[in-house]
């Protein structure tokens, strides 16, 4: 009997514990969906990403904060080592290592693969982890489900791939993104979504 009622309160707990439950909404309109996910000036976001490069591979936690503009993004490996933090905004961008040493440039795609190695589409993520595309490439063959929710999209030369959307109240976003080009793939898995 007590093992009924220990194996009764675990599968409990595990369907509390679930993450959020997949968007099965009825489809919005594109144009107002288009400016409800435009107008998430505020969002936060932690999860895990894998970019794959060739032989080369990372696996890491990441935590980004974007206000307006201004964004904190924050990568570490397992076990909280090598943190690096990637400060940004209109005027430029600067990384701290976990040494504290602080650098600066222009865009972050080059600061990050300058002094880390690793090669990450900052920009355009910055739009595609909204479900959005980025409004400063060119985009081709965007597809989309039965609900006008993006499914891929090629941009520059980046192909992005929307593998699942989760509903936080009346905002549906993604949480499963992979990107890639060339050999260098991407893959980020969204765990937790704040909004205001």
């Amino acid at each position: 009997m007590r093992y009924w009622l220990v194996l009764f309160s675990g599968l409990w707990l595990a369907g509390c514990a679930a993450p959020p439950q997949a968007d099965r909404g009825a489809p919005p309109d594109r144009e107002a969906r288009q400016q409800q996910l435009e107008a998430l000036a505020s969002w936060r976001v932690r999860g895990r990403v894998a970019i794959l490069n060739g032989a080369e591979a990372w696996h890491l936690n990441v935590s980004w904060r974007q206000q307006d503009d201004d964004y904190h993004i924050e990568l570490w490996g397992p076990f909280g080592s090598g943190r690096v933090q990637l400060e940004g905004d209109a005027q430029g961008v600067r990384l701290i290592d976990s040494d504290q040493r602080t650098y600066y440039a222009r865009d972050p795609e080059s600061l990050l693969y300058d002094h880390t190695g690793v090669k990450m589409p900052v920009s355009g993520l910055r739009y595609w982890i909204l479900g959005l595309t980025d409004p400063h490439q060119n985009q081709q063959q965007p597809r989309r489900d039965a609900r006008d929710r993006l499914v891929s999209v090629q941009q520059g030369s980046w192909h992005v791939d929307f593998r699942r959307y989760t509903r936080l109240g009346q905002v549906v976003l993604p949480d499963r993104l992979w990107v890639d080009k060339d050999d260098l793939q991407v893959k980020l898995v969204v765990d937790d979504w704040q909004l205001p």
